[in-house]
């Protein structure tokens, strides 16, 4: 393979011009590792091509023809023929259409029912698939969750004819049957607020008529979509359903939805985002009436995890990227990679996503524990909802910062759109927005503890750290076990403090329980990797996110001297 140092000892980020020479799966030890550790054997060795040639495709001709999308190629809408008929069609540019074509047929969405594989495929390879694509264009991505929520929803609840007719569209390798997901949601008098959802259902025979507005609908031209409408005069979420509603009815005419406009965005442009009008459209009901907010919870809970994944991916591009840029920039008579800030701030955004990762892997495991495998239990459910939020906020998060200091470390470079760097930005700050901000998602985090999550959130972290016994580790064991003790006291003063009080407090908490999450389990890697393969690299990570998070020298750490030659080798060129 040209240009690759998979075989080398560590990384020589120097023979890459940029990071589209790379491979984003071989080339990426972090992500490999995560794959080696956390798939069987027989599931690593069914799915390790696939996995490579997304990294590939993802590093080369997916991201290039994003460029062209981004900035000349963006959807637009086509509201009339020339008959002056409305028709309601999204244009899309050849590139982008391949790009969906080639997305697809990864796997991304359609290995989770694959029949063919070894055993049941866990979300963890869909997951990985998808993070490599969010490496390269994040307005295709958006898509790809929403369609694998909607076929999420339909595979828990939908009927045995909605899973024939429309489950399977999404889910067919055969680019000429796919079709798209949506979940079309936000109503501009809610926003977050999904209780205030005014779109009205009426039955009429095997199905209903739906009337409304729909204010963001992303992938807004979607085949198989799912939505929500009031079914009954219960207030709040108690009065609502659940409705698939198809583009194209079974008898081929168009559904009687109006797309009114497309948003113009910051970024993520590759993704048809628009305003809907339902106007008595039809919609088929998923499961029973009243339980549609619990429905479509669970599709949130599929696309948070994708943000999150998207983040985190988003700043392991701008990272390669600026880790690259910087080992070619001279200045002064030398790379730049060479000066101690710079290479501070590399070494603090690889910590960065490697706490990331401690924290989406587990994640990503408990969700498979529940949805894959059945071992569903009340205290597991509410640890997994409570990492999805903590992950989509903190993820969603990281990937806006690393990008932003990516552009920094290419100077002005960086801000000029021959680069990445501009798009990787742009494209970053949608995620702490949608699916939930940041606030939503704290406020989650304490309703989840209210409802009894404090318990195994707090058993996790302990039986975590019982597992470590390296003597490496001790110090660093200690320090986390004392952190999990007070984060018990604050939780419980949190939880016998009135509402005004927990809502002032969540995102403070929140962002010390992913702190404190990441950091037990990150040493919990470090353990596996000095046990397994003599690797101290992620025990270096380890500490680093403790200096990083919980140390407070007297001096505001101006004069440590925390990293040297040698932590930047090993944690940024993986020696």
């Amino acid at each position: 393979m040209p240009k690759s140092i998979q075989d080398q000892k560590g990384i020589d980020y120097t023979k890459w011009e940029a990071g589209n020479d790379a491979n984003w799966y071989d080339d990426d030890p972090i992500l490999q590792r995560y794959a080696e550790r956390y798939l069987s054997e027989s599931m690593l060795k069914y799915v390790q091509s696939d996995f490579s040639r997304t990294g590939q495709l993802a590093a080369e001709s997916i991201d290039r023809r994003a460029v062209h999308t981004d900035r000349d190629g963006a959807p637009k809408l086509i509201r009339y023929n020339r008959k002056g008929e409305e028709i309601n069609e999204v244009w899309y540019n050849e590139g982008y259409l391949q790009t969906v074509k080639d997305g697809y047929g990864t796997g991304v969405v359609s290995y989770r029912y694959d029949e063919h594989a070894p055993e049941q495929v866990p979300f963890m390879v869909n997951a990985i698939l998808l993070y490599m694509l969010c490496e390269a264009e994040s307005g295709f991505t958006c898509p790809v969750g929403l369609s694998q929520s909607a076929a999420f929803v339909l595979e828990k609840f939908g009927s045995e004819k909605q899973q024939q007719d429309y489950l399977s569209l999404l889910t067919t390798t055969d680019p000429e049957l796919h079709q798209e997901g949506g979940t079309f949601l936000t109503e501009i008098q809610g926003g977050s607020d999904v209780g205030a959802t005014e779109t009205k259902a009426v039955k009429q025979g095997d199905h209903y008529l739906l009337s409304g507005e729909k204010w963001f609908a992303s992938n807004c031209d979607a085949e198989v979509a799912i939505t929500l409408a009031r079914v009954n005069d219960q207030p709040s979420t108690r009065g609502l359903g659940l409705f698939l509603m198809p583009r194209t009815l079974p008898d081929g005419s168009r559904n009687n939805v109006s797309i009114r406009r497309l948003k113009d965005k910051l970024g993520v442009r590759a993704v048809a985002s628009g305003e809907l009008e339902l106007n008595g459209a039809v919609g088929y009901l998923i499961g029973e009436e009243g339980k549609g907010f619990k429905y479509m919870a669970e599709a949130l809970n599929v696309s948070r995890l994708g943000t999150a994944l998207s983040g985190i991916a988003i700043a392991r591009r701008a990272f390669l990227e600026a880790v690259i840029y910087t080992g070619h920039r001279n200045a002064f008579g030398q790379t730049i990679n060479s000066f101690p800030m710079v290479q501070e701030t590399l070494v603090q955004m690889i910590t960065a996503i490697e706490a990331g990762w401690a924290i989406v892997a587990q994640t990503i495991r408990k969700f498979d524990e529940i949805h894959t495998y059945g071992k569903d239990s009340k205290e597991d459910y509410a640890l997994m909802r409570i990492l999805l939020s903590l992950a989509k906020y903190r993820g969603s998060d990281l990937g806006v910062s690393v990008a932003k200091e990516a552009i920094e470390l290419h100077g002005g470079n960086g801000y000029i759109e021959e680069y990445v760097t501009p798009r990787l930005l742009r494209d970053a700050v949608v995620n702490p927005v949608w699916e939930g901000t940041a606030n939503i998602q704290a406020l989650e985090v304490v309703k989840t503890l209210n409802k009894g999550g404090a318990e195994p959130f707090t058993a996790d972290l302990k039986r975590t750290l019982n597992r470590i016994d390296s003597p490496t580790l001790q110090n660093i064991r200690q320090q986390l076990a004392n952190e999990v003790s007070q984060l018990e006291s604050l939780m419980e003063q949190l939880l016998n403090t009135e509402e005004h009080g927990q809502q002032a407090a969540a995102k403070k908490l929140a962002d010390f329980m992913y702190d404190l999450y990441a950091a037990v389990h990150l040493l919990e890697e470090a353990q596996h990797d000095l046990e397994h393969k003599g690797d101290d690299r992620r025990a270096e990570a380890a500490n680093q996110w403790m200096k990083m998070k919980f140390k407070q020298p007297s001096d505001r750490g101006i004069f440590a001297d925390d990293i040297n030659e040698n932590v930047f080798r090993k944690l940024v060129c993986f020696q």
